[in-house]
């Protein structure tokens, strides 16, 4: 996976149970300290709990996340560092995040890698039809 032209910031973390928090604390801080105000607190972390939660599953010692600003959009990229199988079934529910644009879910040589790329402008409230 190659990042260029962007800002960008990774962590290391092993696959246990509280990785999941300390890379919603990562995350959160890093987009903060870009001027991202959105998307806000709570679907960032329900976006990288999914994220990681599901790197986690796939039994490796280690998961990566990778964190990048790409034109004004929050890509957040997770890998499971196994040989897992790309498993399709939580894309519907990471899709269903709010302010979600894309999402993905595939093998490589690194292993099974998980992404969402989200959305950095604030919702539009809706006018009521007169």
């Amino acid at each position: 996976m190659a990042v260029r032209n962007r800002r960008v910031s990774n962590w290391v973390l092993p696959a246990a149970s509280w990785a999941a928090g300390k890379a919603v604390r990562h995350v959160t801080h890093t987009v903060r300290g870009w001027a991202y105000s959105h998307p806000v607190d709570g679907f960032l972390e329900q976006t990288v709990r999914l994220l990681v939660d599901t790197a986690v599953k796939d039994a490796g010692k280690r998961v990566s996340v990778h964190l990048a600003d790409q034109d004004g959009m929050i890509l957040v990229v997770v890998l499971s560092h196994t040989g897992a199988e790309p498993d399709e079934t939580v894309l519907a529910t990471l899709a269903g995040v709010t302010g979600t644009v894309s999402c993905g879910i595939d093998a490589s040589a690194e292993g099974r890698r998980i992404w969402s790329l989200l959305s950095t402008e604030p919702p539009r409230s809706r006018t009521p039809a007169a």
